[in-house]
């Protein structure tokens, strides 16, 4: 039987997004309204919802960056998996971002779920370390100051560089949300690495970091500076398992490696090789 005829696809709507929540917190993502609308905003036409006749069973979420694209919060409930929905959530989100003329998705993926996506045309490109734990103060050299608006487009030039599409429609309101944190660095005006922290009530999502590959003493004292202004609050992070040095400073700092996960494209890649760490998993 083919079932994928029985489901449907809509946009995300507000009166979807309470169960756009409590299908998520089945994964503990601990994702909330706010944060959907949030992605519907940045993305008006690219948040997915699948239907079986009026029954609401999956979601999925893109965003897109000129001619790079990301795919996010891919999920079906439990009792609808297995039938196909998953596949027709992603291939409807891939067919609309190659509508937009984006020429490469990427997304994290849980390492299990590898197999699933390479079937749909990703593949494989590094692992990446989620990390979880609550930020201490610790000693800080003063190579690094807090970012002001004016430093806004030289912070959204390097994240260019290294993300390979500008991200200013993602950024620019994280930077401007006088909730946040930004650190940077500037070497005779030339901006050498940045860090932004999201904060919410006692938590904190802490990337994207973004700093020239020759300066991982920089990224460190970016990360322990912006980790000093988050003293007490639960924080959480994602990181390429290959910056062994970074890693090993954040375990000794007290985070915890919480799981592994595969960063993977469809279409090729065509980022540079900075020291990165991930905005979120769902944007990217």
């Amino acid at each position: 039987m083919d079932w994928q005829i029985m489901f449907h696809i809509n946009k995300i709507s507000l009166d979807d997004l309470k169960f756009t929540v409590n299908l998520t917190n089945t994964m503990k993502w601990d994702l909330v309204e706010e944060d959907f609308e949030y992605m519907m905003k940045l993305e008006p036409n690219g948040c997915f919802i699948t239907f079986d006749d009026e029954k609401r069973i999956g979601i999925a979420t893109t965003i897109s960056f000129d001619n790079l694209g990301w795919l996010g919060n891919v999920i079906v409930s439990e009792n609808y998996r297995g039938r196909g929905v998953g596949s027709l959530l992603v291939r409807h989100a891939l067919e609309y971002l190659v509508n937009k003329h984006v020429e490469t998705i990427g997304l994290y993926a849980y390492i299990p779920k590898v197999p699933f996506y390479k079937k749909l045309g990703f593949e494989y490109d590094s692992e990446f370390i989620y990390l979880k734990g609550t930020a201490v103060s610790m000693p800080i050299k003063g190579c690094t100051r807090e970012a002001v608006e004016e430093d806004l487009g030289k912070i959204i030039d390097l994240d260019r560089l290294c993300f390979g599409a500008s991200r200013r429609k993602l950024l620019k309101p994280i930077f401007l949300d006088t909730e946040n944190l930004c650190q940077i660095a500037i070497d005779d005006s030339k901006v050498l690495g940045f860090i932004i922290a999201k904060r919410y009530a006692g938590v904190a999502e802490v990337g994207p970091l973004v700093c020239q590959e020759e300066c991982k003493d920089i990224a460190v004292e970016l990360l322990k500076n912006i980790l000093n202004q988050l003293k007490g609050y639960k924080v959480s992070m994602c990181i390429p398992k290959k910056e062994t040095v970074i890693l090993k400073k954040l375990v000794k700092w007290g985070l915890r490696e919480s799981f592994p996960l595969a960063r993977m494209f469809y279409g090729e890649y065509f980022g540079k090789n900075y020291i990165y760490m991930a905005e979120s998993l769902e944007k990217n």
